[in-house]
C-alpha cells in the first residue's frame, strides 16, 4: 500500500497515475471529500483511492509519498509517524525546494528519504478535484531506491527520470521556482506575464543569483542557463494553457505560500556562502508582506 500524504494538485495527480498503474493508494488528507477526481482535456477521471482523515487509523505503508507544501511538513508529522514502519521502503518527498532531507528527517524515525523534483502543471479546483493543465514528470536520484520508485509508475502517463546528478536537478528546478513563482504570485497574473520583456529581464536576474548560489553548493549549472531558462518560459508562455504557479494559486486562495522554502532558500544559502542575492531578497520581503489576492 502507498500512503500519499496531501491530495492537492501534485498529490492528486500522482495518486491518479499510481492507480492507473494498478497500485493501491491511500490518500491522507485533513479535509474529507467523497472521491478524488482529476480533470484534463480528455474529461473527468474519478480515482479509485481510499481517503483517510485521521492518522490514528493508518498502518505503516510500503511507500510513503509526501505531497504537502514544504511549509506544511510539520503539520504532516502525525501522518509521517503513523505511515513509517520497519518495512517502509522510503518516504518520497514530492516538494519544492532544495532542503528535502533536512526538512523531513525529524519526522520519519530513520526511514530512508528519497527527494524528488516534481514538474506537474496542475491546480486544485476544490477539495478532491484537480485540474491537470500540462506536462508531468518526476526526477529522483539514480540508484536502487530510485529505480524501485520509478517502477511503481509503469503503465501510467507519469514519467520518472533517474538523475545521476540530482543536486543539479534540484537547483535547476529552483531556478523556475524563483522566477515564475514569485512573479506570477506578486503580479496576480498567470504564466503569460513572463512574455513581458521587462519581467523577463527581472527573471533573468533572479535566476542568475540562484545559479551563483547553486554553483557554490556544488551544482553543475552554467551561468548562461539563467537566460536560457527564462527565454524558454517566455517563448512558450503564449502557447501554454492559461495556468499559473502554485504560489499564485495559494495567494488567490488566501493560503500561505512556499516563499521561505524557495526564494528564502536562495537568500539563506547565499548568506552562508557570502553571495549577495538582492533581487531574491527583495522578492522575499514583498512575499512576506503580501496580502491575499
Amino acid at each position: 500500500m502507498i500512503a500519499l500524504i496531501g491530495a492537492g494538485s501534485i498529490g492528486g495527480y500522482v495518486a491518479w497515475q499510481l492507480v492507473r498503474a494498478g497500485r493501491e493508494v491511500l490518500l491522507c488528507v485533513r479535509r474529507p471529500f467523497e472521491q478524488l477526481v482529476v480533470v484534463d482535456d480528455g474529461g473527468s477521471h474519478p480515482v479509485e483511492a481510499a481517503v483517510a482523515t485521521d492518522p490514528r487509523s493508518l498502518e505503516p505503508a510500503e511507500w510513503v509519498l509526501l505531497a504537502t507544501k514544504a511549509h506544511q511538513t510539520g503539520d504532516a508529522a502525525a501522518w509521517l509517524a503513523a505511515a513509517c514502519g520497519p518495512s517502509t521502503r522510503a518516504v518520497v518527498v514530492l516538494q519544492n525546494g532544495v532542503e528535502h532531507e533536512a526538512r523531513v528527517a525529524p519526522f520519519v524515525r530513520g526511514t530512508p528519504i528519497l527527494p524528488a523534483v516534481v514538474s506537474i502543471g496542475a491546480e486544485v479546483l476544490a477539495p478532491g478535484r484537480i485540474r491537470h493543465h500540462a506536462y508531468a514528470g518526476i526526477e529522483v536520484p539514480d540508484g536502487a531506491l530510485g529505480q524501485e520508485f520509478a517502477a511503481l509508475f509503469e503503465g501510467s502517463a507519469l514519467a520518472v527520470t533517474l538523475s545521476p546528478d540530482f543536486r543539479s536537478s534540484l537547483w535547476r528546478k529552483l531556478i523556475s521556482n524563483v522566477t515564475a513563482s514569485p512573479i506570477t504570485a506578486l503580479t496576480g497574473r498567470r504564466i503569460e506575464v513572463m512574455a513581458d520583456p521587462a519581467v523577463r529581464d527581472l527573471a533573468v536576474g533572479l535566476a542568475t543569483e540562484c545559479i551563483e548560489v547553486a554553483r557554490a553548493e556544488g551544482a553543475s549549472i552554467p551561468v548562461e542557463a539563467a537566460t536560457i531558462a527564462v527565454e524558454g518560459i517566455a517563448k512558450n508562455a503564449a502557447a501554454w494553457p492559461p495556468f499559473g504557479s502554485s504560489m499564485l494559486y495559494d495567494r488567490i486562495a488566501g493560503r500561505e505560500t512556499e516563499h521561505e522554502a524557495l526564494i528564502g532558500a536562495v537568500v539563506r544559502i547565499g548568506l552562508r556562502h557570502r553571495i549577495p542575492t538582492p533581487l531574491n531578497a527583495a522578492m522575499l520581503s514583498l512575499l512576506r508582506a503580501a496580502a491575499p489576492l
